[in-house]
């Protein structure tokens, strides 16, 4: 490993240094600690991006000590007076997100509800999927697309519903 010299001004030196024994630790190792966590939260919220764009924060994750080393990163919702809706796990060895696109999806719908929203139902969402997927590839019946349309009505009344609703709820 390479060493490191960094200058800091006296202020943030004194404070580095106060932290460090209240730790109990050296001043490297509270740096090192320091950055490592600034990782796992960088980590987590990548992560998170990816599969919820901006909707959900990742704040100041806490080094859990189990079998091994991992650190549980706190997910919020994005907004004033956000709502705690799930952690990321991190493996704090290798830099690995443990939790997975589900607990992702979880934490979204969560939000979606701390705010008011209405879901879709899965059945229906599945139905459409079905449906949409069948009309790419035939003419569908007409049964079969009055069912389509209903469905794409709904969701679309309901999708107006939770814009109102975030409408509501931004503008109070």
């Amino acid at each position: 490993m390479r060493s490191l010299t960094i200058s800091l001004p006296d202020y943030l030196y004194k404070k580095l240094t106060q932290q460090a024994k209240v730790s109990e630790t050296s001043l490297e190792e509270l740096v090192l600690f320091q950055l490592k966590r600034d990782e796992a939260r960088d980590t987590a919220l990548a992560f998170l991006q990816k599969r919820a764009g901006r909707c959900l924060i990742a704040r100041e994750p806490n080094l859990k000590d189990s079998d091994s080393l991992i650190w549980v990163v706190p997910i919020f919702t994005n907004v004033e007076s956000s709502v705690k809706v799930g952690e990321i796990l991190v493996d704090a060895n290798t830099g690995e997100v443990l939790s997975t696109e589900q607990d992702v999806t979880e934490m979204v719908e969560k939000g979606h509800v701390s705010f008011g929203f209405e879901s879709f139902a899965a059945e229906k969402q599945e139905r459409l999927a079905e449906l949409l997927a069948l009309n790419s590839e035939k003419t569908l019946e007409s049964k079969e697309k009055q069912e389509m349309e209903a469905l794409l009505a709904e969701e679309q009344t309901l999708q107006i519903r939770n814009l109102e609703t975030l409408e509501k709820r931004l503008l109070s």
